[in-house]
Formats: C-alpha cells, sequence, structure tokens
C-alpha cells in the first residue's frame, strides 16, 4: 500500500516490492492470465502483470489476499461450508466485473467488490461459532426475511459489518460503500449506486451458477424478477436500462467460465 500509494513510484518499484513475496506473485500472475481480463497471450513476468492490471489493481488484490489468508484457519475449522462460500464469492467478482465492463460503471473495482460483498458473513462465523448456524446463513441466499433475521439477532447484517471491516483495512471509499450497501442499492450516495447494484445482481447470478439444480425448467430470468421485482425501474434511476438479453448473455459467460472461480480462489488462498 505505502508503495502503490507513492504517486512518485514507478513499476519498477511496485514489481520489486512484489518481488519479495512469492506467493503474492504467483497471486497477481493467475489474475493476470485469467478470462476476467482476456488476454489473447500468456502473461508470464510480474512487470507486465502490474502493466496490465494497474497500480490500484494490484494493491487491492494484495489486500484481498490479506484478508481472505487471515481467515485461514476458521476454512480449515468448516471447510466444506467455507469452501462453498468462496465459490460464491469468487464467482459473484466474476459476475461483477463482466457487468461491470460492459455498463462502464466501476470496472476497476467491481470484482473486489463482488468477491468480498458477503465478507461479513465469516466475522459472523468466526464470532458466534457456537451459535451460527452454517447451513442458513453461509449457503442461502440473501434476502429481506434473512436480513431482518440478522438485524433481530445481532442488531446489524452481515453487508453493514463486510462495509466495517473493509474501512479497517483501508480498502478504497467507493469499494466500502459497494459492499456495505450490496442488499440496500437505493440507500448509498448517487455516485455509488451502480456498482452497488451490480453487486446485488452478481450475488444472485453467483448463486444460481453456483445451485444451478435449483433451476430446473425455469429460466435465470424467473428467479430475478422474484428475488428483486422492480429491478429494472431501480436500474433506470441512476440511468442504466436493463436488458433481459443481457442477463441472460451474463449468466451464460458466467455457466462456461465458472471454473475460474475456483482457479482464481486457489491464486489468493496460495
Amino acid at each position: 500500500m505505502d508503495v502503490t500509494s507513492d504517486p512518485e513510484c514507478s513499476v519498477k518499484d511496485v514489481v520489486e516490492t512484489i518481488h519479495t513475496d512469492p506467493s503474492l506473485c504467483l497471486t497477481i500472475l493467475k489474475i493476470s492470465n485469467s478470462v476476467l481480463f482476456g488476454r489473447p497471450q500468456r502473461v508470464d513476468s510480474i512487470k507486465m502483470a502490474v502493466v496490465i492490471l494497474g497500480f490500484n489493481e494490484v494493491q487491492k488484490i494484495a489486500l484481498a489476499k490479506a484478508l481472505i489468508n487471515s481467515f485461514s484457519k476458521l476454512a480449515r475449522k468448516h471447510k466444506p461450508y467455507v469452501d462453498r462460500f468462496w465459490e460464491h464469492s469468487f464467482i459473484a467478482g466474476m459476475a461483477s466485473r463482466i457487468i461491470a465492463q460492459d455498463l462502464n460503471i466501476a470496472h476497476d473495482i467491481a470484482f473486489m467488490g463482488g468477491l468480498l460483498h458477503d465478507i461479513g458473513k465469516l466475522i459472523m462465523l468466526e464470532t458466534f461459532t457456537d451459535n451460527y448456524a452454517l447451513e442458513r446463513w453461509m449457503t442461502t441466499l440473501s434476502n429481506e426475511e434473512t436480513l431482518h433475521e440478522e438485524l433481530q439477532i445481532h442488531s446489524f447484517t452481515h453487508d453493514m459489518l463486510g462495509g466495517q471491516l473493509l474501512q479497517k483495512w483501508l480498502f478504497p471509499e467507493n469499494l466500502i460503500a459497494a459492499v456495505a450497501y450490496h442488499h440496500r442499492p437505493d440507500e448509498v450516495a448517487k455516485d455509488k449506486k451502480g456498482i452497488a447494484h451490480i453487486i446485488q445482481l452478481a450475488d444472485i447470478l453467483s448463486f444460481y451458477c453456483c445451485n444451478q439444480k435449483l433451476l430446473w425448467d425455469d429460466d435465470i430470468l424467473t428467479f430475478i424478477q422474484a428475488s428483486l421485482p422492480d429491478i429494472q425501474s431501480r436500474w433506470q434511476s441512476f440511468g442504466v436500462t436493463l436488458e433481459d438479453d443481457a442477463i441472460e448473455r451474463w449468466f451464460n459467460w458466467l455457466l462456461t467460465n465458472h471454473r475460474q472461480g475456483s482457479n482464481l480462489n486457489s491464486a489468493f488462498s496460495i
């Protein structure tokens, strides 16, 4: 963070810093070669990866990697549930990135926003281990009912808690807001509404990508409408017309590329 925040730092400075951490080297190389950045040729040097990703992206990757690894003990203790949690999170990050890129809305923070949108759930699991229902909270799609239940039990919700954690870790303000308001995107400041709405949609797309058996004979649009019945009008409020064919295209892209989520997960947990 110190190096990338220095306005006089060079690519060489960033590369030299990254080279001191072999684990971070592998993570950055894997991400720069992922489908998210669509490189026609393989990136095989940290210098090229830094140029492709940019200083801000490299900084967020390093922060996210440190944050994710801080929950490694919890991940070992509750492995099946935490593995499913991260599968959903990484695919939500991929969905956020592809949607934001298509719409040209905050695509620089979209992947991290989707990846960390539910990070508050891990804090709740770590804090309330003995009475935190894993099947109830870690593997289901959050909705108004579950959020209300969280609020009644704990006096706060996982999205609020996630935003506070990212603030403590000094993540960018727009990323903090997107995570904290991804279940209440209409309440966030106008300039951050777009990315908060994107993460809200990505959350749902990821859930059904990870749980395809729930779709049965219905298409993804049926479930989007059930979860967010007024989604079109809400998106129009910040100047975006959300087309059904765009939602289907994003979901099909996820189905095709969802294995990348596992690859990215392994990159961050090295």
